[in-house]
């Protein structure tokens, strides 16, 4: 597949001093019943940057715009048209003068490799040294989306990788549907860091008489179960998020949906407040690139058992 077909662009000439180039990124992490937490795109290790797109757009700064919705890694062509030796990246916000008041003669721009997420990018090229934009950075964007297998209540479940916080994620493995026990490492060292803000689940079922409970339980994550060696030991306790379900009402086929979110309003705190909804507001803090975790029917109903949840997580970058 071409990079015309993977990418959708769209040029807005400008007659003052800054022109803007916008982006559609396809997502690089699925839903898939199969890969499960391994349902990520090929990426090559290789390089910095995922799927890039040559830009011959010259310019004294390039912004990306507040409102994207990933990353962009971006490496810079000086004046003579030689590449720069580094990649950067750039998080929603933020501006960069590359070469302070010379100019570049272009760029390659695409997604940081590593990052789970997509979506669409604006970015802002400043044509002159003196054109200038001031936005406030950090953005709440997707981090990740996953699909998890619910299983029974039990002294044993079976834990899996899947919080991820830094990207690259180290522990990123991409389904190898050839040999399923030998999947694919995708890792590397983490260039951007997400602070987990929302995370929303769906339960794969259209019949639900009742309201649902499920245990969302994690272990080793960065805030409770990381010591203060180098690396740091994981201390293996479990620390779970209770997750409730409405149940489903009326003739129409959909799903359920639940979540959690930090911070949550006071009042969603209160004893009264419905389990699984905002009773357990730091439960999104949750997570660590060594974090490993389950989801297990407390429902009293069998036919969540097997079922599946899909999972969207948001940060702020």
């Amino acid at each position: 597949m071409s990079v015309s077909q993977l990418v959708k662009t769209a040029i807005q000439e400008a007659a003052g001093n800054v022109q803007i180039k916008t982006f559609d990124f396809p997502w690089q992490s699925y839903f898939d019943t199969t890969a499960l937490g391994q349902a990520i795109a090929v990426q090559s290790p290789n390089s910095d940057i995922v799927i890039p797109t040559e830009v011959p757009i010259a310019g004294f700064g390039l912004g990306l715009h507040p409102d994207s919705q990933c990353p962009i890694a971006v490496k810079f062509k000086s004046n003579a048209g030689v590449p720069d030796s580094q990649t950067m990246v750039l998080a929603p916000g933020q501006i960069v003068y590359p070469h302070g008041c010379a100019p570049f003669s272009g760029f390659t721009c695409g997604i940081p490799y590593g990052w789970l997420g997509g979506g669409k990018a604006q970015l802002v090229i400043m044509k002159t040294s003196e054109a200038a934009e001031w936005w406030a950075p950090s953005s709440e964007v997707i981090i990740q989306r996953q699909r998890v297998l619910i299983q029974a209540d039990g002294a044993a479940p079976a834990f899996s990788y899947g919080l991820p916080i830094g990207f690259p994620w180290k522990n990123a493995k991409r389904y190898n549907s050839v040999t399923p026990t030998a999947p694919f490492p995708q890792g590397g060292q983490a260039v951007v860091t997400a602070i987990p803000t929302r995370t929303e689940l769906k339960l794969r079922l259209t019949t639900l008489a009742a309201d649902a409970l499920v245990l969302m339980v994690v272990k080793n994550t960065s805030p409770f179960d990381e010591s203060q060696a180098d690396p740091p030991a994981l201390s293996g306790e479990a620390e779970t998020i209770p997750v409730l379900f409405p149940a489903i009402v009326g003739a129409y086929a959909y799903y359920p949906t639940a979540g959690f979110s930090f911070p949550v309003p006071g009042g969603a705190l209160s004893p009264a407040a419905p389990l699984g909804y905002g009773n357990h507001s730091p439960g999104v803090l949750l997570a660590g690139d060594d974090a490993t975790f389950c989801i297990l029917n407390e429902s009293g109903n069998a036919a969540l058992t097997g079922a599946y949840v899909d999972i969207v997580r948001w940060g702020i970058i």
